[in-house]
């Protein structure tokens, strides 16, 4: 249930003439070029945030000076013309304590298997008058620092492929679902119904099996980055997720290498 109506979705091009005005009048302090880091515009800023509104991407909050403390939010508006970022309330919930008007607060999260990170201040935090929950105004940042991270190959996988994973549903069952990318740190996939409630409230996701063809399953736990629930072709939840505690990374990296080689050998075929 979202407290604020999501955004409209708004295509690159018309982010792009929104943005014409007031791109002409803000013009961002130029930094020394640091690789592989990239600087993005303003303008490649907000549609990059409004993208992560749209797709509910979890953000970490790190307070600079208490590194030892790292909460979850969610990005809940981008507003370009006041200028500000909305955030949800920080999780654990004792985080409300630690955050205040002027605080400085950094982002981080991971899209499309890219980290991002931005730092800004607390503009103000107010009460929702519907639910009565926290939510927290930042400084619109200028750029957002996107960084090349992902080291390990990224499998894609046919929903035959027969690889699936077990996860614990709302009711303690085990749900099946259809592993569609797969790589030794992180995976994405399917499930049947809409799981958004469940992944919002547990973005850890304990003791899920993973199952290879023909060998044991895989015991591992799942830290969820980033979910949609979708109604086409049928109702079900895409989930990215990187994976913890793997139980057995050998057998994982064994079925990845096997699995590419024989894609290169079909393609070479074609």
């Amino acid at each position: 249930m979202a407290r604020i109506p999501m955004a409209k979705r708004m295509t690159e091009g018309g982010l792009k003439k929104l943005f014409s005005g007031l791109l002409g009048r803000h013009k961002p302090e130029e930094a020394e070029p640091r690789e592989p880091e990239l600087r993005a515009s303003f303008e490649q800023t907000v549609i990059r945030l409004q993208q992560m509104v749209e797709e509910r991407s979890f953000v970490d909050v790190r307070f600079p000076g208490r590194a030892d403390s790292v909460y979850q939010s969610l990005i809940l508006k981008v507003d370009p013309h006041e200028r500000y970022v909305l955030i949800d309330e920080l999780f654990p919930a004792h985080g409300q304590y630690f955050i205040s008007p002027g605080d400085e607060v950094e982002i981080t999260s991971v899209r499309r298997g890219i980290p991002l990170r931005f730092q800004r201040w607390v503009m103000s935090s107010s009460i929702d008058e519907t639910d009565g929950l926290p939510a927290y105004r930042l400084a619109l940042p200028d750029s957002v620092d996107a960084k090349q991270r992902r080291t390990h190959f990224r499998l894609s996988l046919d929903a035959d492929s027969g690889v699936r994973l077990r996860i614990r549903g709302p009711d303690g069952d085990r749900l099946l679902c259809t592993v569609l990318n797969l790589s030794q740190s992180g995976l994405g996939f399917s499930c049947q119904g809409n799981l958004s409630e469940r992944l919002r409230e547990t973005p850890l996701l304990r003791n899920c099996l993973l199952t290879i063809p023909g060998q044991p399953e895989i015991a591992c736990d799942l830290e969820v980055r980033s979910f949609e629930f979708r109604k086409q072709p049928h109702r079900h939840t895409v989930v990215g997720a990187r994976i913890d505690n793997l139980a057995s990374a050998r057998q994982l990296e064994q079925y990845l290498v096997l699995t590419q080689r024989q894609q290169r050998r079909e393609t070479v075929r074609r």
